[in-house]
């Protein structure tokens, strides 16, 4: 049985290795951290089939220190998780001890003192990422992980508290108890870990693919499909109410004709970080495309919206064109709306606040005006026109 498990354990770790390095492919850093250490711990459980080519003494000191090492990317992958670099200079000092007393154990020919140096060497590594991660469990994959961390640093603790009951006086490591043990628990514990890590790793990537999905790249801001999303939450959760307010970029044709797509793309990045400064905490901003973005002030009325608005209309008067070195001041036109009782969605305010930007349009851009209601004759503008000389 053992030597059963001496070929499967390396092959089964190994293969988790190149699992993990896949999925680090798809740029999952944590994966990375996954990757190593089952590499390392394969070539660990490996190391038995190199003793008859290297000398025992330090055939024995290669497999210490890939178990060790192991076990040091272990905690760095679970840390990545819950508190990355957490109490590094500690880890370390843990793996270096740890190793160190193997290789004495191995001058004076001590295996029981060996085995217990690695094996809570090992269970110091994989604990403390357990104490960091208190508080920062974020779902049932994260708490799987938890768990089976927990079971693998239960492994080592039990094994390393009771040398002298697996290991008799004069016994061939190889075929002891606690070889045994040791490779059938690895087997199970280590399998557990690994579908517990790759579940989350997995998670995480559909979560920021989902999350790619619903971000536009060039503001950082939600794209059409995401601002549905993320009103529909707040009215799950019970929110109603709240007003919209529509921006849209004056002559912004002219912008790119005149110095191209590339400086274009700046001046929408550059009004992206104004209304994320502007915006009120819970506030839901997105860009709908081209020049145009969208706010949803829940629980705001029509007249705190409008500061908001003219805010941000004279910082982006005032800033962007100086920042980015343009010759002329740029500037942009806001509607606004609030949500009405009537509204069959919250795209019905939205059509009210872009009924008022073409107002502002209309009565000569860089300003704000409001739309109370589709009854409304005509938008009413809140604040004139005023350029702020750069």
């Amino acid at each position: 049985m053992g030597e059963n498990y001496a070929f499967f354990l390396p092959v089964m770790m190994a293969s988790f290795g190149v699992v993990f390095l896949i999925v680090w492919g798809w740029h999952v850093r944590a994966a990375g951290w996954w990757s190593a250490a089952f590499f390392c711990i394969a070539a660990g459980f490996s190391a038995p089939a190199g003793f008859a080519a290297i000398p025992t003494p330090l055939g024995s000191i290669i497999a210490d220190l890939l178990f060790a090492t192991g076990f040091l990317l272990f905690s760095q992958a679970l840390l990545q998780r819950w508190r990355p670099s957490w109490l590094l200079p500690v880890r370390l000092s843990i793996w270096g001890g740890s190793l160190l007393l193997c290789v004495i154990a191995n001058i004076v020919d001590n295996l029981p003192l060996e085995l217990v140096a690695s094996d809570f060497g090992c269970f110091l590594l994989i604990a403390l990422p357990l104490i960091a991660a208190k508080g920062h469990l974020r779902g049932g994959a994260d708490r799987a992980l938890f768990a089976a961390a927990c079971l693998v640093a239960l492994d080592n603790l039990v094994r390393g508290s009771t040398v002298p009951l697996t290991l008799s006086a004069g016994s061939d490591f190889l075929t002891s108890n606690y070889a045994y043990l040791m490779q059938a628990l690895a087997c199970i514990f280590g399998l557990f870990l690994a579908l517990s890590a790759l579940a989350t790793q997995v998670i995480d990537l559909l979560g920021r693919y989902q999350r790619e999905a619903m971000i536009d790249p060039l503001s950082g801001l939600f794209d059409r499909r995401g601002f549905d999303d993320a009103v529909a939450r707040i009215e799950a959760e019970g929110g109603h109410g709240g007003s919209l307010i529509v921006c849209d970029i004056d002559h912004f044709k002219a912008v790119n004709d005149e110095y191209g797509h590339a400086l274009g793309d700046s001046v929408i990045s550059a009004l992206s970080q104004l209304i994320i400064a502007a915006a009120p905490p819970g506030a839901i901003a997105a860009r709908f495309g081209g020049e145009e973005f969208v706010l949803f002030l829940p629980g705001t009325n029509a007249a705190r919206a409008a500061e908001v608005a003219n805010d941000l209309r004279e910082s982006f008067t005032r800033t962007v064109a100086v920042t980015l070195q343009l010759a002329h001041v740029l500037t942009a036109s806001f509607g606004l709306s609030t949500v009405q009782r009537s509204d069959r969605s919250i795209h019905d305010a939205i059509a009210r606040a872009d009924e008022a930007l073409y107002e502002a349009k209309s009565r000569g851009r860089n300003r704000v005006c409001v739309r109370r209601a589709l009854s409304s004759p005509a938008a009413e503008p809140v604040f004139p026109q005023r350029i702020v000389s750069a």
